[in-house]
């Protein structure tokens, strides 16, 4: 017979539920803990003597996350370049999945401090340079350039595009098209002769897939209402562009 899970393990399973499911209904971390313990179905000592604080309970939260997603990158039969973009891809779907909580997460690491988003970036960061480095043991990327560097310079594109996400200024279609095209754009870079032909594949999708979505915008925003004659202009300038695309 297999073993249940202990008191202490279920306790601290319904709080990180609970903290989940308050993050979307109320839309920050302002819910008190009395009203997580009241969620959660345990007492009000129990989230400070399991956590200690909030901030340690919605990082629990995204380090479950974390674990599931590296998980589930481990089970895929891609190389090691595929991986990078699968990784990607899996991230927009969790945020398309659940775009309240995790907007709700960028508000919380934006307004908690630089301490809070170590805690949260540094594992995230550890990772995506560890798949870097795998893609450069397999021959797939150059080995002169400082790993560092280039994890640290990639990653900060990619979350300046979920930062744009998380206020409102994209949809998951095209945060996921921009950062495919981003990432190719910058492997390309540092590439070898083998993984060329992948990541120009990659570019060329990315770069239909933004044209599309592009070119629906501005047709649609040409169509909407009264527009000054300049901006009119500018947005019949890029249609024609997109069109040659």
């Amino acid at each position: 017979m297999s073993a249940q899970p202990s008191g202490k393990i279920q306790r601290r399973a319904n709080i990180l539920r609970a903290a989940r499911e308050l993050m979307q209904a109320d839309g920050d971390l302002s819910f008190s803990m009395r009203t997580l313990a009241e969620q959660a179905g345990v007492s009000i000592a129990t989230p400070y003597n399991l956590f200690g604080s909030k901030q340690a309970i919605l990082l629990a939260v995204l380090d479950a996350d974390l674990e599931d997603f590296q998980k589930t990158l481990a089970s895929l039969e891609v190389d090691e370049i595929e991986v990078l973009f699968e990784a990607m891809r899996l991230m927009s779907s969790l945020l398309g999945g659940e775009p309240t909580f995790y907007r709700n997460v960028f508000r919380a690491l934006a307004s908690d401090g630089p301490e809070f988003r170590f805690m949260v970036s540094g594992p995230r960061y550890l990772a995506w340079k560890r798949l870097l480095r795998q893609a450069t043991e397999a021959g797939l990327l150059v080995d002169n350039v400082d790993p560092d560097a280039f994890a640290v310079v990639s990653s900060q594109l990619m979350v300046a595009t979920l930062l744009e996400w998380a206020q409102g200024g994209l949809s998951v279609e095209e945060m996921e098209a921009r950062m495919e095209y981003g990432l190719a754009l910058t492997l390309l870079a540092i590439c070898t002769d083998r993984s060329r032909p992948h990541l120009e594949r990659h570019l060329h999708e990315a770069e239909r897939k933004l044209q599309q979505q592009w070119r629906g915008m501005l047709m649609s925003r040409l169509r909407k209402g009264e527009l000054d004659e300049t901006t009119r202009e500018l947005l019949a300038d890029q249609l024609k562009h997109l069109n040659v695309k």
